[in-house]
């Protein structure tokens, strides 16, 4: 039996067209509306653009604790505080704006060719125009917002964010008095995240902090002097014995309580 083709009702081609398509469409396009509306942030929303700040590390603390409630990193793209019959200003960024700047090495003030070294590198900056400024009158700072927007959307974890993982010079204290108790790092970072719920440190911050505190107790010092130091500092007893080079060839400490057993 033969079914005719031109007897069959004819077929609008909008007809045929799955309604799903049409919803992910407008799905999509809501979600993209809904990223343009989250990277427009006005972050100085929540204080009056006249507030004045007492001093510059207020200002600070409070641009970034804010940028950082909404899921940005702020930080100083430049400062003018010393320099002589000119008002102090300061002007803050996104940590993603300007672009990448390859290195480039200089001799005497001269650009030299570096060799290229074959890489998979990436980069964190996409010319994000959030800027802010202040300015310092006879009361302290005051705050005005030059760009408010971003053309990234807010992160969802700063975990992993060099400027968000920075340690403070009384964290960085307790890091290095924590080390020298021969605390493990990892209780090191659990100390300090129940010290400060918001911390997003990661372990690898630590590990740098120990390092770069070593390397400023030992001082140019070869590994023998710094173990001498530490036994006179702390207080050890130890006997060493040398050859006639003077260099170390036996070494004994102990700690003194284990003569008083």
């Amino acid at each position: 039996m033969e079914t005719s083709i031109a007897s069959s009702p004819s077929i609008d081609k909008q007809e045929i067209v799955d309604p799903s398509i049409h919803h992910d469409l407008e799905s999509e396009d809501h979600t993209m509306e809904v990223e343009k509306q989250v990277t427009d942030v006005v972050v100085m929303e929540q204080k009056p653009q006249q507030e004045v700040f007492p001093s510059d590390e207020v200002l600070v603390d409070w641009i970034r604790c804010t940028g950082k409630q909404h899921g940005f990193i702020i930080v100083i793209m430049g400062s003018e505080k010393c320099i002589k019959n000119r008002t102090p200003r300061m002007r803050f960024s996104c940590e993603m704006s300007g672009k990448y700047r390859p290195y480039v090495k200089k001799v005497d003030g001269k650009e030299v060719a570096v060799k290229k070294r074959v890489r998979s590198t990436g980069t964190k900056k996409c010319e994000c125009p959030f800027e802010l400024k202040a300015v310092k009158g006879n009361d302290g700072w005051t705050v005005s917002v030059h760009n408010s927007t971003h053309n990234h959307p807010p992160a969802v974890y700063l975990e992993g964010h060099s400027y968000a993982g920075r340690l403070s010079a009384e964290q960085t204290s307790t890091v290095v008095d924590l080390s020298i108790a021969l605390v493990k790092p990892r209780e090191i970072l659990t100390h300090l995240k129940v010290q400060d719920p918001e911390n997003v440190t990661s372990i690898k911050t630590v590990y740098n902090v120990r390092q770069k505190y070593r390397v400023i107790e030992k001082a140019g010092k070869s590994q023998m002097q710094h173990l001498l130091d530490r036994l006179e500092k702390y207080h050890y007893v130890h006997w060493t014995r040398g050859n006639e080079t003077e260099n170390v060839t036996e070494l004994f400490w102990s700690p003194t309580s284990f003569f008083y057993r």
